[in-house]
């Protein structure tokens, strides 16, 4: 009988911890795959491919109804690329997928034509999202670095979300492990519950604090979700703050800044 050693047990539970945590951070795109006259086509060869790094993250096929889901994925940008015979190769680009997102991209009309041709399709985010009946607000990267706050702490800008109050006594916020500062729809800000990359981030025990707190430039985007929220994040009724760090990409990049205050003479 073979033993596995101690080292190589700890490994295999942090992979399997982390495999975890992404699968509960992770979010899916669907649709359904049709020909002109709008027949439904099975079979249809259909991929997930991230655009910062260049490569196909998931993949599947078709149902008999013509329709598919890609799962799970990540945050992030992502070209839909589609192939059958017969037909040209669709591609839809551009589709920005939150934390733990159900995107509908509709139906996706594909042509006749010879495979080596290819339709690209500009992506179009919808004003309404009806995969879902989430009730949520995004802040992404973007928003997170340039967004003008006193105090390098992104939870700020939470307070920027509809239905969002802080009992802060000034705009100056350093209290950077804190998360019951704030209070979403009338509930109390201990039933604030923050997530890291899939996995609680709040210490379950006072329900005021994080047991890891992020620099600005590590924020990739957060998600704050008030209703309706799968089973697993069902540990008490408030809000849930999806935090997602940054992710790696095919080009070199980096933040320099600079923290300034006057002293007023």
């Amino acid at each position: 009988m073979r033993r596995m050693s101690l080292p190589g047990a700890v490994v295999l539970l942090h992979l399997s911890l982390a495999l975890i945590a992404s699968a509960q951070n992770s979010g899916s795109i669907a649709g359904t795959v049709v020909d002109q006259n709008g027949g439904m086509i099975a079979g249809a060869a259909v991929k997930a491919v991230d655009e910062s790094k260049g490569i196909v993250i998931v993949e599947t096929t078709t149902g008999i109804e013509g329709t598919f889901a890609l799962q799970p994925l990540q945050p992030g940008t992502y070209t839909v690329r589609v192939s059958v015979k017969g037909m040209k190769e669709l591609e839809h680009k551009g589709i920005v997928l939150d934390s733990r997102q159900v995107l509908g991209l509709g139906p996706l009309t594909m042509t006749v034509g010879a495979a080596t041709e290819s339709v690209t399709v500009e992506a179009t985010v919808p004003l309404v999202e009806t995969a879902t009946s989430d009730h949520s607000a995004v802040i992404d990267s973007r928003e997170v670095t340039e967004i003008s706050m006193n105090g390098r702490d992104f939870q700020s800008l939470v307070r920027t979300l509809p239905g969002v109050i802080s009992n802060d006594s000034s705009d100056f916020r350093l209290a950077f492990n804190n998360t019951d500062s704030f209070h979403v729809d009338g509930m109390q800000g201990s039933d604030n519950n923050v997530y890291l990359d899939g996995a609680i981030n709040t210490d379950v025990g006072a329900n005021d604090g994080q047991f890891t707190q992020l620099s600005m430039d590590a924020v990739g985007e957060f998600k704050l979700q008030t209703t309706n929220f799968a089973a697993e994040y069902g540990r008490n009724p408030g809000v849930l703050l999806a935090i997602n760090t940054k992710s790696g990409g095919k080009q070199f990049h980096g933040t320099v800044w600079e923290f300034n205050r006057e002293n007023g003479r």
